[in-house]
């Protein structure tokens, strides 16, 4: 699966990738080649995280929803003793 930005969106992480390599690296990329990178991360790299992601929301939700079940447990009403 993979999504794709927008083409603003994408213009502006091109140009994160080619400030990160000027001043970590001291090498200076082209939008073809900063493009190219972005393009190989997203699809190579990106469904880890998005994995991780689904993970992580998944684990979140988990402990809401048994928080939920115990508080929805105490709402109910005890029964009538039947005689």
């Amino acid at each position: 699966m993979i999504t794709t930005f927008t083409r603003e969106r994408k213009d502006d992480l091109i140009q994160q990738i080619q400030a990160y390599f000027a001043a970590e690296m001291d090498q200076e990329l082209g939008n073809f080649e900063a493009e190219f990178l972005l393009d190989f991360f997203s699809e190579n790299m990106g469904p880890h995280y998005y994995n991780q992601a689904i993970r992580d929301v998944h684990k979140h939700l988990t402990g809401y929803l048994d928080t939920l079940t115990e508080r929805i447990d105490e709402l109910e009403k005890p029964l009538p003793d039947s005689a």
